[in-house]
């Protein structure tokens, strides 16, 4: 990986973005390439990061829409959990949009293609945890609102969606998270949504932080299932971020997704 320098010069040709021909870091699913906004007037001259598709072009803005769809639903619920939890730092998601790509000279970019653009994060960036029930070392001590964020937005949507694939950088007075996951029921939400699997590897690993404990988030009982899920899906665990494509999903024995899905929605049940 190379180190990312922002050496750019405003064209004044009404350019929003200008970015570099070679990308600095790159996902299993995405590249990213530093870049700096001239537009709008208040984030003029801001690094930026430029992101693209790696297994295909996005020749129509729609191809997007499941990304942002991510980013809003993560952000709805991250703004009501401020406010729930009363933390003092809080979380945000980064700020983003979608943008057209109207000059490429060379690399990999391509003229007409659209990609994301964030505002790039400075600092110490760290994964707190993934989709797939993995948590950073000493999260639960150091960054507690991470899983309960994601402990939390299960309960509050009853169970029907999981802010999942916590990482960004955290600043004196707020945490600005990027590439959110949502995990969901249906699994809808693209090739991260890892849905009830996801949900239940979450809870295997998950060890309730006094902030849970003060939002009274309810927690599933996980023992019936504890050995299915680490005999079939175990090995998910040890990845930073987990991709299990719908078909995969819908694949699953008909079975195992009703046992998952009983044991965590019993938890709504009343006593």
């Amino acid at each position: 990986m190379s180190r990312p320098n922002w050496d750019f010069e405003d064209p004044s040709d009404g350019t929003d973005t200008s970015f570099a021909s070679e990308s600095f870091a790159e996902g299993t699913s995405r590249r990213a390439y530093r870049a700096m906004r001239w537009t709008p007037a208040a984030k003029y001259g801001q690094k930026a990061v430029v992101k693209e598709y790696k297994d295909m072009y996005s020749w129509a803005q729609g191809d997007w829409n499941t990304a942002v769809n991510t980013y809003k639903k993560a952000k709805d619920l991250a703004d009501l959990f401020n406010d729930e939890s009363h933390t003092d730092t809080p979380i945000r998601i980064v700020d983003y949009d979608i943008q057209k790509v109207t000059s490429a000279k060379r690399g990999t970019l391509k003229l007409n293609e659209w990609v994301m653009v964030e505002d790039f994060l400075e600092g110490d960036f760290q994964k707190y945890i993934s989709n797939s029930g993995w948590v950073r070392p000493r999260c639960i001590s150091e960054h507690p609102s991470m899983p309960a964020f994601a402990h939390w937005s299960w309960v509050h949507t009853g169970g029907s969606l999981m802010v999942s694939d916590l990482q960004g950088v955290r600043y004196v007075s707020e945490y600005v998270l990027t590439d959110p996951v949502i995990l969901s029921l249906e699994g809808g939400y693209g090739s991260t949504d890892l849905s009830l699997v996801g949900m239940g590897l979450f809870f295997s690993s998950h060890k309730c932080t006094n902030m849970c404990r003060s939002l009274g988030n309810k927690r599933p009982d996980m023992s019936a299932i504890e050995q299915l899920m680490n005999s079939e899906f175990g090995s998910l665990v040890q990845m930073a971020t987990s991709y299990f494509p719908k078909e995969k999903f819908d694949s699953l024995p008909a079975k195992t997704k009703r046992v998952i899905r009983d044991v965590l929605m019993k938890t709504f049940q009343p006593d």
